[in-house]
């Protein structure tokens, strides 16, 4: 049965979504507070090495399967070899999961967004009266039906892109990529005339991060922290360059795809540093506050700043709403894409809006424990509070339970078998020659080969068991 699948209208498209799948809140909440907890410049170079020896690789060997099958995840890597088929469903599941906790954070900037805006054209309190960014945030959170209807608003926005295939990831994606940039530069610039935000670039581009941090720096902890982060932000192991690749045309480049992209998103990691810690040093708030600092810290950097602080705190999480959608629309579409395409094997005719809607809700069905969990503040009186502890961890939150089953297990495991399969088990000779098509030139021929085969399993397979077993509190 045939499968009108769609296609990317251009190559610019494909980048722009790709890159918005890339770029979002793992950029914007990850990268800052992970920077922050593990020394800023050290974490940024083994970030940028990682980023070249894996994450460039790994974005190479998933777009290449993707327009070689033609297929989403599943489909795709049965194709490659059927023994390979689980790393199919591992990102299928991955990208699932995730959504279920990317859509309540998605809701939360919308929530922040929305107070600064009431703040601004108002003129009085738009956090229910609280004064710190702390008191909103504990208050927020354990306003559940909020949390939910917000959640809600941020699957319904997805819903309407994705049901429209790629023609909505396109509109999306071409106004809110630019719009991304535009609004993360303006931020920096605005930062670099505040009192004492130097001292935000030298955290960040300088050997004094760990003293200013106040940290004894460790180098296996943040090489996995920062591998972790990697496959995050870049949308490796999750499916979504596989699915995305399955729209691109032959005529586009690969090879060359498979840097702009990391480029871009490495660029827009550290553009976010750049927006948040000269902010944070500017109004003597702490670098390393953990995952509060983008909704903590940041709500107390823009109050501090008076009625300027309205207008930059409402453009600051209009910006994650942007990076957020862009991701999350391309963890939606792997799942329908996967449904549709399993579906079409079996010669069954998909409707994409009716698949799309029955996603989103299942969607919003796993992500209502992760918003009455109120990430762990309850204490014990939450519902999910003794859950890690039956397994040994530290972590007390349905989150990071989440977490572990994505970032700490399935997308390094998928990332590393996908590098065996094409590496070792198809060859690779077969992602050369759908590289390569059209007689296209492939100059970093040699590197790829390497790295698929040694480097990429190695490293990934060191970021799999050290995350996992961090995850277990071992």
């Amino acid at each position: 049965m045939e499968n009108n699948r769609g296609q990317w209208n251009s190559n610019l498209m494909f980048v722009f979504a790709a890159i918005g799948s890339a770029i979002g809140m793992g950029n914007l909440w990850g990268f800052p507070y992970k920077m922050g907890a593990n020394g800023g410049l050290p974490f940024l170079l083994i970030y940028l090495v990682l980023v070249v020896l894996c994450g460039v690789i790994c974005m190479g060997v998933e777009m290449a399967i993707g327009r070689k099958t033609g297929q989403s995840p599943v489909v795709a890597m049965s194709m490659v070899a059927k023994k390979f088929t689980i790393v199919g469903w591992f990102g299928v599941l991955s990208a699932f999961i995730i959504m279920g906790f990317y859509s309540v954070l998605i809701g939360y900037a919308v929530r922040y967004c929305v107070g600064f805006m009431f703040q601004l054209l108002v003129g009085i309190n738009g956090f229910g009266g609280a004064t710190t960014g702390a008191d909103f945030f504990v208050t927020f959170t354990q306003d559940v039906p909020a949390v939910i209807f917000f959640t809600f608003v941020t699957l319904l926005l997805c819903l309407f892109y994705v049901s429209k295939g790629t023609e909505g990831l396109e509109k999306f994606n071409k106004i809110g990529i630019p719009g991304l940039f535009l609004i993360l530069v303006g931020i920096i610039i605005y930062d670099l005339f505040l009192p004492g935000a130097k001292e935000g670039y030298v955290f960040m581009f300088s050997t004094k991060g760990m003293e200013i941090a106040g940290e004894t720096f460790n180098f296996f902890k943040a090489l996995r922290t920062a591998g972790g982060q990697m496959l995050f932000s870049l949308s490796l192991g999750m499916g979504a360059m596989i699915t995305y690749g399955s729209y691109l045309g032959k005529k586009e480049s690969i090879a060359k795809n498979a840097w702009i992209i990391p480029l871009f998103d490495t660029l827009a990691a550290i553009f976010a540093g750049m927006a948040i810690f000269p902010a944070v040093f500017a109004t003597g708030n702490s670098v390393n506050a953990g995952p509060g600092l983008l909704f903590i810290t940041m709500h107390d950097v823009f109050t501090t700043m008076g009625t300027t602080g309205n207008l930059i705190g409402m453009f600051f999480y209009l910006l994650v709403i942007f990076a957020g959608v862009s991701s999350a629309i391309s963890l939606m579409e792997v799942v329908t894409s996967s449904i549709i395409d399993m579906r079409a094997v079996k010669e069954k005719k998909s409707n994409r809006t009716t698949v799309t809607t029955l996603v989103a809700v299942a969607i919003f069905i796993i992500s209502i424990p992760i918003a009455v969990d109120q990430l762990g503040l309850a204490g014990d009186q939450g519902i999910f509070w003794n859950l890690y502890s039956y397994l040994g961890a530290g972590s007390q939150d349905l989150l990071d339970f989440y977490d572990m089953l994505t970032e700490g297990l399935m997308m390094p495991l998928g990332a590393l078998l996908m590098c065996v399969a094409v590496g070792w088990v198809k060859g690779f000779d077969w992602m050369s020659e759908e590289v390569t098509v059209d007689n296209k030139t492939w100059k970093c021929k040699n590197f790829f080969r390497v790295c698929v085969k040694y480097v990429a399993p190695i490293l990934m397979a060191f970021v799999l068991v050290s995350l996992f077993l961090s995850y277990l509190g071992l």
